[in-house]
């Protein structure tokens, strides 16, 4: 399965778009994603009934980001994510759709399987799912996917999700929506940027959704001031060199910005590497086989806060290699005692690390198709403590980072269950116990390819209480090998 183009994504997109129609768009909403996707949810189970599907799957969305042509972001995933668990809070006891659980994990696992092609599609059908509830695998009747583009000013993401049915030869549109982002989608979608002045006491007395869409305008507004400088350089440059611009003062990877919170590093063998932009993408050299890579975090100013710090490399966190987002997962916490520290590995819950290690040309190759668009990546986003005087919290007990609780509420609680809901790691027998798992309010934030190598050391990490506020200071994205062509 090959990469397809923005282009091509947006055709996709709109193929039935007439008999589908938009609804008003404000600039910004807190958890409007969710939103839109819970009260989606009847509708489209409305569908697989009249269709006679009786199991169905999600699979990741297909995403395309208007402003700078990339393609693909853990945005997919969470739309597949959250639209799954939607469906399962939205279900009906006594007539219930079968929901397969984390479609694409066991789709991507079989050969030629892809939701882009005939051929492929054909393939999607050829295996059982294991199933959101009962301990037995199932054959499914359809797959319900779709494609999502974020337009170029960051303020709207058109989502058309679509149904792939064996018995016909296109996907089929369902639903289109227009979703106004908030800062996890962005967090998500992979934009760079950074946030201030969200964290004083007039700003902590306002509500979350308050302090969300706030908190939006002002990641946007930087995201979009790091794609402008950093275009500008780049063109300004062009004449003398070929070679990526060595910085803007706006990305949050820069050394000359002004308000981020820690400045970081990438060294090879001891070596800092330089970190260069184009637009708002920012890169660093790639290692070669057998060095030593290390990650370090620095303070930056004379302020001295307490700081959560998650840090990813190919889309895998450093602790305990968690694929959450990074607002739910474990955390490395920067002491005001510390003034720098290194991360030499994938840390473990075991009270091992796995060192990184690089991969030759052949490994890193075979691996990116595993790591997906997130190979050859490393990302890293940082979260404030809570202050007392916020209206919400979000408890954390760090050696990991917390999950975070959004206090929100629209369609009763099952609306505050879908920013929280999370599959057991064992299926319940039905789907009314499988709900009553998932009502619970109320997880842990620690302190060629870079990948953990195979031979494991001790390595212990000291643990702590952290209670993290879920407006993160800063995101970034840091590419170390240029994208292949990934699926």
């Amino acid at each position: 399965m090959r990469s397809r183009s923005l282009s091509a994504l947006l055709r996709l997109m709109f193929i039935g778009i007439a008999t589908v129609s938009l609804g008003t768009l404000n600039a910004y909403a807190a958890d409007d994603l969710e939103k839109k996707l819970m009260t989606s949810a009847p509708e489209i189970l409305d569908h697989a009934r009249k269709a006679g599907y009786r199991n169905i799957g999600i699979l990741k969305f297909r995403v395309g980001n208007e402003r700078n042509g990339t393609t693909d972001s853990a945005l997919g995933r969470r739309l597949a994510d959250k639209l799954e668990m939607a469906l399962i809070l939205k279900n009906e006891l006594a007539n219930p759709v079968g929901i397969a659980k984390q479609a694409s994990d066991h789709a991507a696992k079989i050969d030629g399987a892809s939701h882009l092609s005939v051929a492929g599609r054909q393939q999607l059908f050829t295996q059982s799912y294991p199933m959101s509830w009962g301990n037995q695998k199932q054959e499914l009747d359809a797959f319900y996917t779709g494609t999502a583009i974020i337009d170029r000013n960051l303020t709207k993401i058109t989502v058309m999700i679509q149904v792939v049915d064996p018995k016909i030869s296109t996907l089929t549109p369902v639903k289109l929506l227009q979703i106004q982002p908030d800062i996890d989608d962005l967090l998500d979608a992979g934009e760079s940027f950074t946030v201030r002045g969200l964290f004083d006491d007039a700003k902590l007395n306002l509500s979350e959704s308050e302090r969300k869409d706030q908190a939006t305008k002002e990641a946007v507004l930087t995201s979009l001031k790091i794609d402008a400088e950093g275009s500008n350089a780049e063109e300004s440059s062009a004449d003398e060199s070929n070679e990526k611009s060595p910085g803007t003062g706006s990305h949050p990877l820069s050394p000359d910005h002004p308000d981020a919170p820690i400045r970081f590093e990438v060294r090879y063998d001891g070596k800092p590497q330089v970190i260069t932009f184009t637009g708002d993408q920012a890169f660093v050299a790639e290692p070669e086989a057998g060095q030593t890579v290390e990650l370090v975090v620095k303070r930056s100013g004379s302020e001295r806060p307490r700081l959560a710090v998650v840090v990813k490399v190919n889309g895998e966190n450093t602790l305990r290699k968690q694929t959450l987002p990074d607002a739910q997962c474990g955390a490395w916490i920067f002491e005001p005692t510390m003034e720098i520290f290194g991360i030499k590995g994938f840390q473990m819950k075991d009270g091992q690390r796995e060192p990184f290690e690089v991969l030759s040309q052949t490994e890193s190759a075979a691996k990116e198709i595993d790591y997906g668009q997130h190979a050859g990546t490393i990302s890293i986003t940082v979260f404030p403590e809570k202050a007392s005087a916020g209206k919400s919290s979000s408890k954390a007990l760090v050696d990991s980072a917390s999950e975070s609780t959004f206090g929100s509420l629209f369609e009763g609680e099952d609306f505050a269950l879908l920013n929280e809901a999370m599959h057991p790691e064992e299926s319940p027998s039905t789907l009314g116990a499988l709900k009553s798992k998932l009502d619970t309010r109320g997880q842990l934030v620690t302190r060629g390819i870079i990948v953990g190598g195979a031979k494991r050391i001790n390595a212990e990490v000291k643990k702590t209480t952290f209670e993290r506020d879920t407006i993160p200071l800063m995101s970034a994205t840091l590419r170390y090998r240029p994208p292949g062509d990934l699926p």
